[in-house]
């Protein structure tokens, strides 16, 4: 494929506690190739961030930051933070269950156990605003020309909220603040809902853990535009059966979070059908006889034959571990509270590696990169 001129990129972030260490690892990989396309006399613009619980906080240090170097480096710093330091001679399953007793920077168990009765979440989030605002930059986020979206949803309502840096329908601009980004990951009964004016917000995964839909209407309509949508896939499709109760809590998590991305696949072939057929008959109309709704339509249509270019970077897929030259993962379904310093790292790794192999097949197909011989 002729590679074009002007490259347009989305990034999707799914959340899944620590899981969440696989995709800073990729976002860092698919960055550094961002600066290896953007050569002179090629516009490569990062259109669209879109993210969800931990998503978002990876999501907030991407746009955050004054240039694609930095938000490598809070990153990097973010997840030196949320790592848990933990005793060499522990068992594995003892340093995957410790976050269960808090993590630094993150939350920590609830003091006021005289109040058990009227509890309605174990831990205490106010940590992680402490966290957001020493490495994201909120003025810079807010002033990016990247379309940042983070989503909870009402606990009262049931109602999906969007938090936007820019104004996208009739959905207005919010000054995005760490308030917004721990809304998104406040995943009960864990953790507490956030107040945000008079809603009271949870995890927007609860909804909707593959927030597509967000990004792709910041890609441009018109012809002679490459469109590469990213989308981060962090759970397991197949899991032996689960031997007892708790490993049966982890599975339930485990596919209710992670099944968007390929149920959304499925429909693709679907919708680019369509697109294709209004492109068709919109040939047949001659432009003089289109009014401006009409025109506006076809034009918006046009965006959404970007699901044909979804990429994922599927985390959790042995082929590709085996093609990259890493362990494939064994992870067990309580991997997403792993927050121990010797996991993050080897997640981070992997994240990496996967995603650079993925991306740069990706980038070579689209003639961005000079194919490896």
């Amino acid at each position: 494929m002729p590679a074009k001129n002007k490259i347009e990129v989305g990034l999707v972030l799914q959340g899944g506690g620590a899981l969440g260490a696989y995709e800073c690892g990729a976002i860092i990989a698919l960055l550094e190739l961002i600066d290896a396309i953007a050569v002179p006399g090629r516009d490569v613009a990062l259109k669209a961030v879109t993210g969800v619980s931990i998503g978002a906080i990876n999501a907030a240090c991407v746009v955050g930051a004054a240039d694609r170097a930095d938000a490598r480096r809070r990153l990097r710093a973010l997840w030196d933070d949320l790592a848990l330091e933990t005793p060499p001679l522990w068992w594995d399953a003892v340093n995957r269950d410790l976050s269960l007793f808090g993590l630094p920077g993150f939350y920590t168990p609830r003091a006021d156990v005289w109040s058990f009765a009227t509890w309605t979440s174990l831990y205490d989030t106010q940590p992680l605003l402490t966290t957001l605002a020493r490495h994201v930059d909120f003025a810079a986020l807010n002033g990016s020309a990247t379309a940042f979206t983070v989503t909870a949803v009402d606990a009262v309502t049931g109602e999906l909220q969007h938090f936007r840096n820019h104004d996208h329908g009739k959905d207005k601009k919010v000054t995005v603040e760490p308030r917004h980004v721990l809304a998104s990951g406040s995943l009960p009964p864990g953790f507490p809902w956030t107040m945000i004016g008079v809603r009271n917000c949870w995890d927007g995964g609860l909804i909707d853990n593959t927030p597509l839909g967000d990004a792709i209407p910041a890609f441009s309509g018109t012809d002679g535009v490459d469109r590469i949508l990213v989308v981060m896939n962090l759970f397991r499709m197949q899991r032996p059966l689960p031997g007892n109760l708790f490993e049966v809590n982890d599975r339930l998590q485990e596919l209710r979070f992670g099944n968007r991305i390929r149920q959304d696949r499925a429909n693709a072939r679907n919708i680019n059908e369509l697109v294709e057929t209004v492109g068709r008959l919109a040939k047949l109309v001659p432009k003089a006889s289109r009014d401006v709704e009409i025109e506006a339509r076809i034009e918006d249509a046009g965006r959404f034959k970007v699901l044909d270019a979804i990429t994922d970077i599927d985390l959790a897929d042995p082929e590709l571990a085996a093609e990259a030259g890493v362990k494939a993962s064994s992870e067990d379904p309580a991997g997403f509270r792993d927050f121990s310093q010797a996991t993050v790292k080897q997640r981070q790794d992997t994240g990496y590696k996967l995603a650079r192999l993925k991306l740069t097949k990706l980038f070579e197909a689209h003639g961005l990169l000079p194919a490896a011989h």
